[in-house]
């Protein structure tokens, strides 16, 4: 609360001791009686404002940090090629490598980077583009197919197709002839079998095991552990997964 006693007997004060403070002119004019009577009592009051909490206005730096904190400030740009900086999480070592290979060798550019998000969540469309950079990869080495293991191919392609999903089908029969497994035992044991239009169905005699039809299991499988993307629930064993990563492994390491 203002005390106006109190000011005035501090004017008072003032007025019988014009000497005790030194004289200050605002406008640099020789200093006059009056003056010295008045400058003291004005700096009194401007100090007591002051810690009543009259303040000066907000200096240059303060506004910049207010428009920071109002969610203006424009942060640095961050480069998603730079693997360094991007969090692939995955339970396969052997997905991951694959994943900075792509990021490394430019196969995600123009399409999208899966990885770019803030939470790093996997979605339909992530998965989409993950799709179309490995099916890239395995088309521009389709020579990988002469280098993998021929066992661990009739590991993953025997034990039926992950899906019903009619390109990998395609590409399970394409495998299983490639390795020399009978269609008809492989689509017995499926429990698919019912749903798929292409059951008991052979690869015609001139399509050959291709390295583009390795990824679209190894895909399936890969994805799997984010996107679920696995039907065939039984395929989902210990042995197949090894396989699967041995494959994964193989096909980096011919590459490299």
């Amino acid at each position: 609360m203002f005390n106006l006693n109190f000011y005035l007997k501090t004017l008072k004060s003032h007025l019988r001791n014009p000497n005790f403070y030194p004289c200050i002119s605002l406008l640099h004019s020789p200093p006059s009686k009056k003056s010295s009577l008045s400058n003291p009592a004005i700096q009194f009051i401007l100090d007591e404002a002051q810690e009543f909490g009259i303040s000066k206005p907000p200096s240059s730096s303060f506004q910049t940090n207010l428009s920071a904190k109002n969610g203006e400030e424009i942060l640095p740009h961050k480069n998603c090629d730079d693997t360094s900086k991007i969090q692939i999480s995955h339970p396969w070592p052997e997905w991951m490598d694959l994943m900075e290979k792509l990021l490394k060798n430019g196969y995600f550019e123009g399409i999208g980077n899966p990885f770019g998000g803030s939470k790093g969540e996997m979605g339909t469309k992530e998965a989409n583009v993950i799709r179309t950079a490995c099916l890239n990869f395995a088309r521009d080495n389709y020579h990988l197919i002469r280098y993998l293991s021929r066992e661990d191919i009739m590991v993953v392609a025997g034990s039926g197709c992950p899906s019903t999903d009619r390109k990998i089908v395609n590409s399970g029969k394409r495998l299983r002839a490639h390795v020399g497994i009978d269609e008809g035992n492989a689509c017995s044991s499926c429990i698919l079998r019912g749903d798929c239009e292409r059951a008991y169905v052979k690869a015609r005699e001139d399509e050959g095991g291709r390295t583009v039809d390795v990824m679209r299991f190894v895909l399936a499988y890969g994805l799997d552990p984010v996107y679920c993307s696995v039907d065939n629930k039984p395929c989902l064993n210990k042995r197949v997964k090894e396989s699967v990563r041995i494959l994964l492994k193989e096909m980096m390491d011919v590459r490299a």
